[in-house]
């Protein structure tokens, strides 16, 4: 128990992001979503409610914003 509770935790921390990030740029699309899918499962047993309408709102502006970011960045077809 001691040496459980006195574990390097950042170390344990800065691991598991690079175990995810080697396992997510490895990874085929159908991975990648099908991870995406353990996740969302994952959050939803924690929190049944999420995500409430506020956070879905939120995240509608956020992908709004980035597709206008996106379109102001794309070059243009005109010509």
């Amino acid at each position: 128990m001691i040496a459980y509770v006195e574990r390097d935790w950042s170390a344990v921390a800065e691991e598991k992001e690079r175990f995810w990030a080697n396992r997510l740029a490895t990874a085929d699309p159908l991975e990648a979503i099908e991870i995406a899918e353990e996740l969302r499962m994952e959050a939803l047993a924690v929190h049944p409610d999420w995500p409430s309408a506020e956070e879905r709102l939120e995240d509608l502006k956020a992908h709004e914003a980035l597709s206008e970011l996106m379109r102001r960045a794309a070059p243009s077809r005109a010509g």
